[in-house]
């Protein structure tokens, strides 16, 4: 797309302005008090991305920092809130760039009101990683978190973003490989994937996907080249017109392999496309069946969840109810993950849970904050 390639060029050629800063040791650097707005973060950045990389953390307290315009990071730089600081773009913008020489964690972080008219609140072209981070609220004419580089996702939240006319409500996947893992999407809208657009290599486990809506397919998950291996997921209220859990182009030359995950309550068909099973899916109709013919693959049986809520854990997430057939559905020998989106460990009972909760019963009160980070 016309927005990808300027940007890629632009990301670029700034790289080759800064350089590596090769031979200076790297350095951390700590924001407050007395600075903690955008101009302390500017000049804390500036010196740990010059020194070569390091960590960013906050003396500040609870506290909002407002953007003005997205900040550049060109080698290896965490920033760590802490699970007290919120970014701010104000509705006019954009949060980070990481150029291909960069190594850019954001992690304990709350991210909201974002927007770039000509490209992405987020845009990655090295390697970017997301750790306790909820993106909230954010815009975008093509995608909110443009991938070009690798990508990682662990322990987050994407809720209420859009990007009507592009692809990708929340995360538009074009770079080499993208892992989504114990994760949460809500409530995002794009014109293809209304939470993941991907054309590369994708993982996606141990993740929720809740009223999603993409207007022109895939109502949670729109593929179309590379590898996508979906598992232990839980899709549930995303719309689309075709696809509104997941779609895979059949006209493209990607390939969409789902296992142990659930779907129900996704208008218009829970899939669409060309799909394979690896196993223990379950869909509350009959529009994965040509693909669900796997071993416990059930179609149109009745899933009744949990609404989206805080039942423990970093990230919202629907459960469960008593009586859904996906409790102790996954045999041990099939269930290779440890734990659920949670941290819950797998499984409780005789068997794994299809889907990314496990129907535990007791462990949920003790997980609710164990980690500092507010899921609301």
């Amino acid at each position: 797309m016309h927005t990808k390639d300027r940007w890629r060029g632009r990301a670029a050629v700034f790289a080759c302005a800064i350089g590596m800063a090769g031979g200076v040791e790297a350095a951390d650097g700590i924001v407050g008090p007395g600075n903690c707005d955008e101009n302390g973060f500017n000049t804390v950045l500036a010196s740990v991305d010059g020194s070569g990389g390091g960590t960013i953390t906050f003396d500040c307290g609870t506290a909002t920092l407002t953007f003005t315009h997205y900040k550049q990071v060109a080698n290896t730089v965490t920033v760590d809130g802490g699970s007290t600081i919120t970014i701010d773009g104000g509705g006019a913008s954009a949060f980070f760039q990481s150029f291909a020489s960069a190594s850019l964690t954001l992690k304990n972080l709350t991210l909201r009101n974002g927007t770039f008219a000509e490209a992405h609140p987020l845009e990655n072209f090295g390697t970017l990683n997301l750790d306790h981070v909820r993106v909230l609220s954010s815009t975008s004419t093509d995608t909110l978190l443009m991938n070009s580089g690798a990508l990682s996702v662990g322990s987050s939240t994407f809720d209420g973003n859009s990007s009507p006319t592009g692809q990708g409500g929340a995360i538009g996947h074009f770079g080499t490989v993208a892992t989504i893992e114990a994760s949460t999407f809500s409530g995002n809208i794009a014109s293809q994937g209304g939470a993941i657009f991907s054309t590369a290599t994708l993982t996606v486990v141990n993740s929720t996907f809740s009223a999603n809506a993409g207007t022109n397919g895939g109502g949670a998950i729109f593929t179309t080249a590379g590898v996508a291996n979906i598992s232990f997921s839980t899709f549930a209220g995303n719309t689309a017109p075709f696809g509104a859990g997941v779609y895979n182009d059949g006209g493209g030359s990607g390939t969409m392999i789902v296992s142990s995950s659930l779907f129900a309550g996704n208008p218009d068909g829970n899939c669409d496309g060309v799909l394979a099973s690896a196993g223990y899916n379950l869909s509350d109709d009959t529009h994965c069946g040509s693909a669900f013919t796997g071993p416990g693959d059930e179609n149109g049986v009745t899933l009744a969840l949990q609404p989206l809520g805080d039942y423990g854990g970093p990230t919202a997430t629907r459960p469960p109810a008593s009586g859904n057939p996906a409790i102790d559905h996954v045999p041990t020998g099939q269930c290779p993950v440890d734990t659920d989106q949670r941290g819950v460990l797998r499984p409780v009972g005789p068997a794994c849970d299809t889907g990314a909760v496990e129907a535990d019963g007791e462990s949920i009160g003790d997980l609710i904050f164990a980690d500092g980070f507010d899921p609301g």
